[in-house]
């Protein structure tokens, strides 16, 4: 069983959004128009273009009330997850 839940050296983080030079998938008809968030991490390891994400508050804190405040909040690549390592998407 393990004992020390601070040691995550079974972790790695990458930057898995879209590469710069990898174009979009669609054309985009006007600045506004959203696309959709995917995995470039997954792309690479496993073949499949993932975009199941999970949203970790990363030093969350709590106030004297008793109700949680700040912290930084990331999206995680689900999948990657799962795997043992954290892509941060956006």
């Amino acid at each position: 069983m393990k004992d020390d839940f601070r040691d995550r050296s079974h972790l790695t983080v990458h930057d898995g959004d879209r590469p710069g030079d990898k174009p979009r998938r669609v054309r985009r008809r006007n600045l506004r128009q959203s696309e959709q968030v995917t995995c470039s991490r997954c792309l690479r390891d496993t073949g499949v273009e993932t975009s199941a994400v999970v949203e970790i508050t990363l030093a969350p804190r709590r106030d004297p009330d008793g109700k949680p405040t700040d912290g930084t909040r990331v999206h995680v690549c689900a999948h990657c997850l799962a795997r043992g390592v954290i892509t941060e998407l956006f």
